[in-house]
């Protein structure tokens, strides 16, 4: 996942910038991702089997699974506030795009191709 992103920055194969930020964005988020759900599914794994034992707390750094839990909910929420507020943008950017239109009725004009 970070050698895609580091390719995605680097090589930008989209044609518009926000593209390849969402791109790059949503694969560093992939990741943080599938590692919480490692390090939950190590956690879970130590505990059944040392059940009574700090194993998992000394060999993790956390006790519980709550911490890793909640940050990869805060981080979800945050990832989403982020492409909100992107859609947000971009969609106010291509509503500032002029665009031609008809003097009596101002629609846009309807293009018809001729196969000929």
């Amino acid at each position: 996942c970070v050698c895609y992103s580091v390719v995605i920055a680097i090589v930008r194969p989209y044609i518009r910038v926000e593209d390849d930020v969402l791109a790059v964005a949503t694969s560093l988020v992939l990741l943080l991702l599938f590692l919480g759900a490692n390090w939950t599914t190590i956690f879970l794994g130590i505990e059944e089997r040392h059940p009574d034992t700090a194993e998992a707390a000394a060999t993790l750094g956390f006790g519980k699974l709550n911490g890793v839990v909640n940050s990869m909910l805060v981080l979800v929420a945050v990832v989403a506030l982020f492409f909100l507020i992107g859609a947000v943008i971009v969609a106010r950017r291509v509503a500032m795009i002029p665009t031609i239109r008809l003097a009596s009725t101002k629609q846009p004009p309807e293009l018809s191709i001729v196969l000929g």
